[in-house]
């Protein structure tokens, strides 16, 4: 007889859907395409827009512990649509827009307060609690709607911009959130499978209590209740240990995802091809993500992790000595593979190193030190390029960041029996 295929897979696809449309893909996928046009309106300097990708950082920093927080006490889906529908009337508010940049930042600061749901935060959740055996596959697949969104997101505005203009295309933004994500979500999505009557990984209930190993350790599946609390892993110096590590990669690698295209116009690149130059960068990071995800199914994560953190090293080396048009887009292409591997990867290991019992407070330590660092990168690489004319200094300092990264990845300990499951 023929079963029907387990109803987390459309779980991890929506979510996919969500991350796609979601402040973090916006804010990293097209801040750097509206940045030019609006700043030659207004007549900004190069570094005055690039305090609000800080803003938003630093607000995601104070609050996504406490909206996972939320997220743990009341499930993910109600968190996630309301939400959305912030999300689309604050990007809606661009399009009156003034020549403020107090308001260019107070927006931001907005999306970091108000949509912080459509994030990492709730969604990685949900995943955790719909997969264990198959959770690294089913975070790739869910976390890859990042690169997605990423690839085609950059095209679309692009377009909108040089058709009807900037504010147009924030509007086009809106209405992708409100006439798309919304309606699939709200119909789709679901917090738990046994609210449908179903099991972890679509197993029969008796099966999911046999042992399973998983590499770096063996143990019973975790099940939500189990694990530490945030009180209790910060007490523990290897969450430190982490926190730094996903600190470095995170100014290293979205510095670069913020820089590209103001990069490549500075190396006389057309609009059009440099933001098929960003596109490339997210074709990369679904690529890395779902292949990190099929990986740490089977070998220890932080070992994966280490191997992807190699190739936006080498992207970044040929940035600094000069890379641009095509060949640039292999620049791209292996910084996307490092930027698709890591959060996957910290969405993998908090679970694995704390367990699921407030699995959305601390993955929100992570995801807020991981986006401050996002926000620290480009701004201090637009200071930088400010005082020395050019980008090649800084992006060798980056490289330097991410080589101490992998330093502190390859010092990663095992997995605990306690709630290291098989996923």
């Amino acid at each position: 007889m023929n079963r029907r295929p387990y109803y987390g897979w459309t779980i991890a696809a929506v979510s996919g859907l969500g991350l796609a449309t979601g402040i973090a893909t916006v804010v990293a996928a097209t801040f750097s395409i509206f940045v030019g046009p609006i700043r030659e309106e207004f007549g900004w300097n190069a570094s005055l827009p690039f305090w609000a990708p800080l803003a938003v950082t630093l607000t995601t920093a104070f609050m996504a512990p406490w909206v996972g927080g939320l997220v743990d006490r009341h499930g993910a889906r109600r968190i996630v649509l309301v939400s959305f529908v912030l999300e689309a009337l604050i990007l809606l508010s661009f399009y009156w827009h003034t020549p403020s940049i107090w308001g260019f930042y107070l927006r931001y600061v907005a999306l970091g307060v108000f949509a912080l749901g459509t994030t990492h935060v709730a969604f990685a959740r949900v995943i955790a609690l719909w997969f264990d055996r198959r959770r690294g596959l089913a975070l790739g697949i869910a976390l890859a709607g990042v690169g997605i969104g990423g690839i085609l997101l950059p095209l679309v505005c692009q377009a909108l911009i040089q058709i009807s203009g900037w504010r147009m295309a924030y509007v086009g933004l809106a209405a992708l959130v409100v006439f798309v994500t919304l309606p699939v979500l709200a119909l789709t999505l679901r917090d738990t499978p046994q609210e449908m009557g179903l099991a972890i990984d679509g197993d029969p209930q008796t099966d999911r209590a046999q042992p399973v190993q998983t590499p770096g350790a063996t143990s019973a599946p975790a099940t939500p209740a189990s694990g530490l609390t945030l009180e209790q892993a910060r007490r523990d110096p290897f969450y430190w240990q982490m926190m730094l590590t996903f600190l470095l990669i995170g100014i290293g690698l979205q510095s670069m995802m913020l820089h590209l295209v103001p990069m490549l116009r500075s190396r006389g690149v057309d609009p059009m091809l440099a933001a098929s130059a960003q596109s490339t960068l997210f074709f990369g990071l679904v690529v890395g993500r779902l292949i990190t995800g099929w990986l740490m199914d089977r070998y220890f994560a932080p070992h994966v992790a280490l191997a992807f953190l190699l190739a936006p090293i080498v992207g970044i080396a040929m940035l600094a000595v000069g890379a641009s048009g095509w060949t640039a887009f292999s620049a791209a292409a292996l910084i996307g593979l490092a930027a698709g591997a890591e959060v996957d990867v910290i969405a993998f290991l908090t679970g694995r190193y704390f367990g699921l019992r407030q699995y959305s407070r601390i993955y929100g330590t992570y995801y807020a030190l991981y986006s401050l660092g996002g926000g620290l990168g480009p701004l201090l690489t637009a200071q930088a390029l400010e005082r020395t004319g050019s980008y090649a200094p800084i992006l060798w300092v980056l490289i330097s960041l991410l080589a101490v990264a992998a330093l502190l990845l390859s010092r990663f300990r095992p997995f605990p029996a306690s709630h290291a499951s098989a996923t």
